[in-house]
């Protein structure tokens, strides 16, 4: 089931777990003076966390967004396309392109042997089996099929109102 906490709400989860929550019986409350710096230093903590979980965790446990409106594509020339992924894009889920018989295939490996083989026009994958190469912020995709229009751009993206979205077991990874 995906959640999603807003920054003071994932702050006193962090918190919970963590074992920072004061437990009292009493209604006497203590305010440390300095507890926005704590606060903050807890705030660095949890983005950190959190961009490591978008950037590494199975991606169906993830906040996604279709970029395919904003991102820049560029035709190389030679049947393929590059594409720049957006900056909120932490990295691609899925890639299609219109006359594609599929989404294509992500490679990450830019020097394989399936990546170099689509330069061949003999042996690619052609519009049934399209491959993307990913080459750190870019994706160059094969076998541009007509006019080359990109109808899909999945990525694994933060929330744009800065609120943290995820599987509720991804809290489980937080430990004290």
């Amino acid at each position: 089931m995906m959640i999603r906490l807003s920054r003071e709400e994932m702050l006193t989860e962090w918190k919970r777990r963590k074992g920072m929550m004061p437990v009292s019986t009493s209604t006497l409350q203590v305010r440390r003076l300095d507890n926005e710096t704590v606060d903050e230093m807890l705030m660095a903590d949890i983005d950190d966390w959190y961009a490591r979980l978008l950037a590494t965790e199975p991606v169906e446990f993830l906040p996604q967004r279709d970029f395919a409106g904003e991102a820049e594509v560029r035709d190389n020339g030679d049947g393929s396309v590059e594409v720049e992924l957006p900056a909120e894009c932490v990295r691609p889920v899925s890639v299609r392109m219109s006359g594609w018989m599929r989404p294509a295939r992500i490679v990450d490996d830019c020097d394989g042997a399936l990546a170099r083989m689509q330069t061949s026009r003999y042996v690619s994958g052609k519009r049934c089996d399209p491959i993307a190469v990913r080459r750190g912020r870019r994706l160059t995709l094969y076998s541009r099929d007509g006019e080359g229009k990109l109808t899909e751009l999945l990525g694994v993206a933060p929330a744009a109102d800065g609120s943290y979205v995820m599987e509720r077991g991804a809290l489980f990874s937080i430990s004290n």
